[in-house]
């Protein structure tokens, strides 16, 4: 699939803003039960406005996907079917309660309202993050897509996201929670690392449908291409397969790997480790993690194989051969 850049910055713009405010309210929350956990009020008035800032930017970047802009608000109307329609409705949600969970705190209302909104706020986020990884997961014409890894995976990628970022914040306003967030950030890098894992294997395991599959006919009546149709390329051709990406997917990938993974595990695991408590350790971490992020959603999309390219001679090779004894018995009856 060819990789949209606008998504992608959708991606890390929304996993920053979902995942900061996700650990700044949790702080938040625990004082609810008499722990003293509250980030300074420039803190949380940063923090929020970070957040405010990047879904916004997360949200306008995301409309150039779009096809007719002026028309997006009428993805709210499949919301029961769609789940790009509950992302919209879900990211919209977020930003707006994010927006006025910032005025309560900025002007001090009622300790209910304010958690109140926070806690509508953190729901929504996790809500719209949900509904975006089952755009991806939910596509049963992507087998490398269709599978909960997907989900886990990109929840958890937030989570690294949101813990990087808010380990930097916490060397300047509470120094004494770095190690607890030091353990926090290692442990979703080393899960997100192992769902990649499990995810870049699994695509060597998927059962490929074939030809006769996609047309309904038994193997014993073996199909192959001999024409693809089309002498030129065109919009099956460039968006639901990516050559220039293929031929540089060997490549990418492996730097995906060390900066979304290596770099940063290294250096959070190194802190933790000596005690050396150093501010351009996170401050690395957290931009190699955001550049790994982006090279790494990029070979999300370019390792996409949509089976339409089954009839444009461009799926994967094991997709043409046929699974001895599947559908043998099958009998092709022609209608007119």
């Amino acid at each position: 699939m060819h990789p949209p850049a606008s998504l992608i910055w959708f991606f890390i713009t929304a996993g920053i803003s979902i995942g900061l405010f996700n650990f700044v309210y949790f702080m938040e929350f625990l004082t609810l039960f008499g722990k003293n956990t509250a980030m300074p009020r420039e803190a949380v008035l940063l923090s929020v406005a970070l957040s405010v800032v990047l879904i916004g930017l997360g949200a306008i970047g995301a409309s150039f996907h779009l096809g007719h802009k002026l028309r997006a608000w009428k993805a709210i109307r499949r919301f029961h079917t769609s789940w790009l329609s509950r992302e919209a409705v879900f990211s919209g949600a977020y930003g707006f309660t994010l927006f006025l969970y910032g005025l309560s705190y900025y002007f001090n209302l009622s300790l209910p309202i304010q958690h109140a909104l926070g806690v509508v706020t953190f729901l929504l986020g996790w809500l719209s993050a949900f509904s975006t990884a089952m755009i991806y997961a939910s596509n049963k014409f992507v087998l490398e897509w269709n599978t909960s890894l997907t989900v886990l995976y990109y929840l958890d990628m937030y989570l690294m996201l949101g813990s990087s970022a808010f380990l930097a914040l916490t060397f300047h306003y509470r120094p004494e929670f770095i190690p607890a967030y030091l353990f926090l950030t290692s442990l979703f890098i080393s899960l997100g690392l192992a769902f990649r894992i499990a995810y870049n294997v699994r695509q060597f395991l998927i059962p490929r449908p074939t030809l006769n599959e996609a047309l309904n006919l038994a193997h014993n009546r073996p199909i192959r291409v001999l024409d693809t149709g089309s002498t030129t390329d065109n919009y099956c051709t460039t968006e639901f397969y990516y050559k220039k990406g293929k031929d540089l997917l060997g490549s990418v990938l492996p730097v995906a790997y060390i900066l979304t993974f290596v770099v940063p595990l290294f250096l959070v695991l190194y802190s933790w480790i000596t005690g050396n408590y150093d501010y351009l350790f996170y401050a690395t971490a957290f931009a190699s993690l955001v550049m790994g992020s982006f090279l790494e959603r990029w070979c999300f999309f370019v390792e996409g194989n949509h089976v339409q390219n089954l009839f444009y001679g461009l799926y994967p090779e094991e997709g043409y051969r046929l699974r001895k004894g599947y559908m043998e018995r099958k009998k092709t009856v022609i209608r007119l």
